[in-house]
């Protein structure tokens, strides 16, 4: 459609003739996109800008987006070529269709207002009954939400036994998928990743209930000192992989080097099992065993609590230690306790350990991950020995002020488990 407009002296005031034509057009959701060329004798011969047309006043807009192009400020006479027709203007050619007249024999009378391809599609669909210009249907409907739907909404989402996904409500309720996330957010609820923890079953709930119960009443503040806690974990050195976040960006993938496209991984990363003891005054040596070392009875005694006895942390007396572990299979066995009983006599019997309770251990709930965080900054580790090493060293450069606290509050972590009667206590 060409539609021819004149911009006189009203316009523009000072003197100069020109045309501008648009050369390229473009629709997008923010508006019309439009570049336009120049021939004006002026130094700079061709110039084109691109403005964005949000305002249905046309020439308006495009008046003013076209003025820091004329330095001084010519009177402009321009062609412009769009492709829009107001209501009056369709209602017009579609009243000449109905009077008999075909598109061909209109199209020299309405060159002005639009193209001819504009005044063929006018045609086609005044042809298949549309007389005004079709709408396009939405995927959405715009639909109201009312008090109770988005009462219903909110709790399905917060607080139904059934997995419910913003993608399900709005299918259920013919709402467009923003409309459900603009609810939440009046409503100031927001969206969070689902987390992982260990399973306890009811009847494990029970006995931690029971457990805590008895170390309340049995161990005061004052025997923190004593208490020497003692556990075993396993170390792995991997580079983390997300398939979500690492991307790589390129026309096409086989171009973008192998450097930026691929991630190299060990097939099997390095890993080792430490052992050690932590009480309120000192930790005991780490014990470094080899990726694949089987944990039983007798090497749990031989390899772990021999050496803690022979390596007690300052101002700490077997007689008087407090051992405190978990009722792993090789803890538990009837040979380790009977060797608890002359190595620690004070230790904590399996029959009096809760089950399934890493939060109760200061290790498990502390030191383990500071651990592991102080090892992932060396990245790869190439050999056994440097990683044995590095153990080590990050082991002994642990803050004893961490552990000291982690230990102040276990007796407020045994309270905890009682009340929520065995049931979980890390909130986050």
């Amino acid at each position: 459609m060409l539609v021819v407009v004149l911009i006189t002296r009203n316009n523009f005031s000072r003197c100069g003739t020109g045309v501008i034509k648009i050369i390229r057009y473009t629709t997008k959701c923010t508006g019309w996109r439009l570049t336009f060329e120049t021939n004006l004798k002026t130094p700079q011969n061709r110039k084109e800008c691109v403005c964005k047309i949000r305002s249905p006043l046309i020439r308006k807009t495009i008046q003013s987006s076209l003025t820091f192009i004329f330095a001084n400020r010519t009177k402009i006479q321009f062609c412009l070529r769009f492709t829009m027709l107001t209501t009056e203007q369709r209602a017009l050619i579609i009243s000449q269709l109905r009077a008999g007249r075909s598109a061909r024999e209109l199209v020299p009378f309405f060159s002005e207002i639009c193209s001819k391809a504009t005044l063929y599609r006018v045609a086609r669909e005044f042809a298949n009954g549309a007389e005004e210009k079709p709408k396009k249907k939405q995927k959405h409907p715009w639909r109201k939400i009312d008090p109770k739907m988005a009462a219903t909404i909110v709790r399905r989402l917060t607080t139904a036994k059934t997995h419910h996904s913003i993608r399900s409500v709005s299918r259920d309720f013919g709402l467009s998928h923003k409309a459900v996330q603009k609810l939440l957010r009046k409503k100031g609820q927001n969206c969070y990743r689902k987390r992982k923890r260990n399973l306890i079953p009811k009847t494990q709930e029970a006995q931690r209930k029971f457990c805590s119960m008895r170390f309340r009443k049995r161990f005061r503040k004052t025997d923190l000192r004593n208490f020497l806690f003692v556990d075993e974990c396993y170390v792995t050195v991997q580079k983390s992989f997300n398939h979500q976040n690492e991307r790589c960006y390129g026309k096409n993938f086989e171009f973008i080097p192998d450097w930026k496209k691929f991630k190299e991984l060990p097939k099997t990363p390095l890993s080792a099992m430490v052992f050690g003891g932590v009480s309120r005054e000192g930790r005991t040596p780490l014990v470094v065993l080899r990726s694949g070392f089987r944990l039983n009875q007798f090497t749990y005694k031989e390899q772990c609590i021999e050496f803690v006895q022979r390596n007690l942390p300052y101002n700490l007396n077997a007689k008087t230690a407090i051992l405190y572990q978990d009722k792993a299979p090789c803890h538990a066995a009837g040979s380790v306790q009977r060797f608890l009983k002359v190595a620690f006599p004070s230790f904590v019997h399996n029959v009096d350990m809760p089950p399934n309770s890493p939060d109760l251990n200061v290790l498990d709930y502390c030191v383990w991950s500071i651990l592991k965080e102080r090892l992932n900054k060396y990245g790869l580790i190439g050999n056994f020995k440097k990683l044995k090493k590095l153990l080590k060293k990050e082991w002994n450069a642990i803050p004893q002020q961490a552990i000291q606290d982690a230990i102040d509050s276990w007796q407020s972590r045994v309270r905890a488990v009682e009340k929520v009667n065995g049931g979980h206590i890390e909130k986050n």
